[in-house]
């Protein structure tokens, strides 16, 4: 199975031809419009999947996707919520697939297992790095059309885990992070990708999940600034330091680099 991340949530994984797209979005830098945003290199690759599945409605996760995959039959596949969203923004009803947590299909020789899970909250330490930072004040503005955007692509508490499996491998993903009570997870998986922004303290938030889940590396995810001056890049060294050393390989995944798990 080989994983390549394209920041944000945004992921592709490929294995024995087939290539699946996860959250495909592509960022919203300031000053940048989205007809050059959909001309991009990375547009394009998500362009060339078989198949596309969210793990939750929030825009940095499906914002893109009307405008990447109209004119396809490329499958998408979430929940009710999203599923909603996109119908409502032109996605074709017959490209869209809904999933049910606990439900695992197949997709493309794919095994793919969603789990009911958890959105963080923004907690009051983000809150407030976000309405003092610089770029806040320099473009107030894009931050209220940014909440505004957020609120029109609800959660409606539907955010997935999802455990994909290929060649013997387990390969286990988050989109925020939370867990929800009383699901049992399997644990042990190869690898865990894990998403590094939306509290105060990622590292303390991360800790329960890691403990529960158990996997044998970890890939951070998310933790770049991708859409300004709501995100900001998260420092992740320390993390990443104290979880090798704990015998847990854990690294900040790179645009560049093609994952083997």
């Amino acid at each position: 199975m080989r994983l390549r991340w394209h920041g944000t949530a945004a992921l592709t994984i490929e294995s024995s031809g087939f290539t699946l797209a996860v959250d495909p979005f592509i960022g919203m830098q300031i000053g940048v419009s989205d007809a050059r945003r959909l001309s991009s290199e990375r547009a394009e690759i998500f362009r060339s999947v078989d198949a596309v599945i969210v793990t939750h409605g929030h825009f940095d996760h499906i914002y893109d996707i009307p405008a990447l995959y109209a004119g396809t039959d490329i499958p998408i596949y979430a929940t009710a919520t999203p599923l909603s969203t996109l119908a409502d923004k032109g996605v074709s009803p017959a490209q869209l697939r809904e999933v049910t947590p606990g439900r695992g299909f197949t997709i493309g020789g794919l095994s793919v297992t969603p789990y009911q899970s958890r959105h963080c909250v923004f907690d009051l330490a983000v809150i407030l790095k976000t309405v003092f930072r610089r770029s806040t004040f320099r473009h107030p503005k894009r931050l209220i059309d940014l909440l505004r955007l957020n609120k029109a692509y609800p959660e409606e508490g539907e955010t997935l885990m999802y455990e994909i499996g290929a060649d013997g491998v387990r390969l286990q993903l988050m989109g925020s992070m939370g867990m929800a009570e009383g699901v049992s997870y399997p644990d042990g998986a190869d690898a865990l990708i894990l998403p590094f922004q939306g509290t105060g303290n990622p590292a303390a938030t991360v800790e329960p999940i890691v403990a529960a889940l158990r996997p044998k590396r970890i890939l951070l995810d998310h933790y770049d600034d991708a859409f300004p001056p709501m995100s900001a890049r998260i420092k992740t060294g320390a993390y990443e330091a104290k979880m090798t050393s704990q015998g847990t390989p854990c690294e900040a995944m790179d645009t560049d680099k093609i994952y083997e798990i």
